[in-house]
């Protein structure tokens, strides 16, 4: 059945390629547009009918999605995609104090143009705008931005359906999101920031400073859980590339997700698998390498991978090596998921008060009307 829903999924972009020569009737453009609830952005006739195969993951990949590339080629090409979307390069300057972005964007806008809501600014954890409720909006649309031109760089995801990737792409923005501060904070406190909380792109909270008890409560009960979910990342001292290879594992792990067809369920199930085996080739490598200088054996060798993948994942691995889980990673493991539904409750608690300006289109579709889609 797999077969079948990626052969027609292939039938559909030769299909969408054909557009460019015969124009599709309008109401079929109409009704493909319903997923975007009451879209106002204007777009050109040529790309106005594609959430699209040909948006997400264009140019980074020719291979199956099935085929275990190289960890090195994998790395290579995801490490060049996280260096882009954090802006490493980019000299722009610090976002403006004002939250909003132009023409009130929405979910249409942010998928096909991320870079249009806010400025591609780094996203180096510097402290130098706290989080304050007339910065909260500001700092939103710019982790907001970086996850969708993030998305946009994963090839697998033109495998989906629109609906399916349009459930993915929403009900797991939190979950990766949240991820990321983690570890921008782990690198934080490397650096002997221990008291303050870093969001990215110069956005922080300073507990010393804050003066709003709603902020204040939001950003001490994120601090909490971060600190306990960055003990893990501490004691494995994850690398940069262990994060990046982590994160598609967050995004393809759809297990809790309600909605999804089989055939999308199945598909993300394989993915999140892929990037497991290959997490385990870059981290059997890494040990098998430490072994000429340690001295280990084989068997010692397979004991450290398995060690550092547990404290990697704090998960069942689910490649093939079986692991018992300790009551420490299952507490850990909880406390991430329970991060993210944290941020996802409590920006929507502050979408429906319009707390910092925060009741916009984009930030209802993805923390408002985005429930819908998770209960259905």
């Amino acid at each position: 059945m797999l077969e079948e829903f990626i052969f027609g999924i292939e039938e559909e972009q030769d299909v969408e390629k054909n557009t460019e020569i015969e124009t599709k009737p309008k109401e079929v453009i109409d009704q493909r547009m319903t997923l975007f609830a009451n879209h106002s952005f204007q777009v050109s006739r040529g790309n106005c009918v594609r959430f699209p195969s040909n948006q997400f993951g264009y140019g980074l990949s020719n291979y199956s999605p099935y085929f275990l590339q190289d960890f090195i080629q994998v790395l290579n090409r995801y490490m060049q995609l996280e260096a882009y979307c954090d802006a490493v390069d980019d000299l722009s300057g610090p976002l403006p104090k004002s939250g909003k972005a132009p023409n009130e964007p929405d979910l249409f806008q942010a998928l096909f143009f991320p870079k249009s809501i806010a400025p591609r600014t780094p996203m180096k954890p510097v402290a130098s705008t706290q989080m304050t409720e007339q910065t909260l909006s500001a700092m939103w649309f710019r982790l907001v931005a970086h996850y969708f031109e993030w998305l946009a760089g994963i090839s697998e995801l033109q495998y989906l359906n629109d609906q399916d990737k349009l459930r993915l792409a929403v009900c797991q923005l939190c979950k990766v999101v949240c991820f990321s501060v983690v570890y921008a904070n782990y690198g934080s406190k490397k650096d002997g920031n221990q008291d303050l909380l870093f969001f990215g792109s110069g956005f922080y909270w300073d507990p010393a400073r804050g003066n709003d008890p709603l902020m204040n409560d939001y950003c001490q009960e994120m601090k909490r859980i971060i600190n306990q979910v960055i003990c893990p990342v501490e004691k494995v001292s994850m690398t940069k590339e262990e994060f990046v290879l982590v994160k598609l594992i967050l995004l393809f792990d759809c297990t809790n997700l309600m909605g999804m067809s089989y055939e999308g369920l199945e598909f993300t199930r394989s993915m999140c698998n892929k990037y497991r085996m290959t997490l385990l080739n870059y981290v059997t490598y890494g040990m098998e390498e430490m072994s000429d200088s340690e001295g280990w054996s084989e068997d010692e060798i397979k004991i450290h991978t398995i060690e550092r993948m547990r404290n990697l994942l704090d998960l069942p691995i689910g490649v093939e090596v079986e692991i018992e889980i300790s009551r420490y990673q299952l507490f850990t493991w909880y406390n991430f998921q329970k991060l993210g539904k944290l941020d996802d409750d409590s920006l929507a608690e502050m979408v429906q008060s319009n707390y910092g300006g925060m009741r916009g289109t984009l930030q209802q579709q993805i923390h408002t009307e985005s429930k819908k889609m998770r209960n259905h």
